[in-house]
């Protein structure tokens, strides 16, 4: 329950962080007109686009709306359906979510996303972006990190009689040996075969 709640509030906090910012920096900021924050570096500029992250794909719009709209349930079964997830998980789950639901209200309110950071080294440019495009790629580097290095599925064996930890504690029987005749009721006897 309480990462379900933690992925609401980190979701929501998100979306709405970067909504008031896209508004703050577009009722302010004049067209062609860069606020410098940080010379030579950083600053804040004006642009819209109707692509995905950092202006790609700008004459696909349509196609990302409708994926956009289908991502949000999309995101929300597949954090439902971990039963025990681990924070790592639903901070990822949850910025990708928040991020996704900034640039979509954008799609359907403008047609297009709003765009406003800008960072810049003399003369090369990267194309503006927003805080909804930071979250989501902070969200996918972070589930990529918990695919990586915290799933448990790739840390247990297929057989968990075969895990080493259990044969190093004594929780698996010993392999019987092949040098040994068998009893007649299966298992092999334990010292060698009796002389007639």
């Amino acid at each position: 329950m309480q990462h379900r709640i933690w992925f609401l509030v980190v979701a929501l906090v998100a979306a709405a962080l970067d909504l008031w910012t896209k508004h703050v920096a577009f009722a302010n900021i004049t067209d062609g007109v860069d606020v410098r924050v940080i010379e030579g570096l950083f600053s804040f500029g004006k642009t819209t686009n109707r692509g995905i992250v950092f202006g790609l794909f700008p004459g696909a719009g349509p196609v990302f709306l409708v994926v956009s709209v289908l991502a949000v349930p999309a995101i929300l079964f597949i954090f439902l359906s971990v039963k025990k997830p681990r924070w790592v998980l639903t901070a990822a789950l949850a910025l990708i979510l928040g991020g996704t639901i900034g640039n979509m209200y954008d799609r359907v309110a403008f047609g297009e996303v709003r765009d406003f950071l800008k960072f810049y080294w003399g003369s090369r440019v990267w194309p503006l972006f927003n805080l909804a495009d930071s979250c989501i790629c902070i969200g996918v580097a972070l589930l990529s990190l918990e695919m990586l290095f915290f799933d448990e599925k790739r840390k247990r064996p297929d057989d968990p009689a075969l895990s080493t930890e259990r044969i190093a504690v004594g929780e698996t029987e010993p392999m019987p040996r092949a040098d040994l005749p068998e009893r007649p009721d299966g298992p092999k006897a334990d010292g060698p075969p009796a002389t007639a």
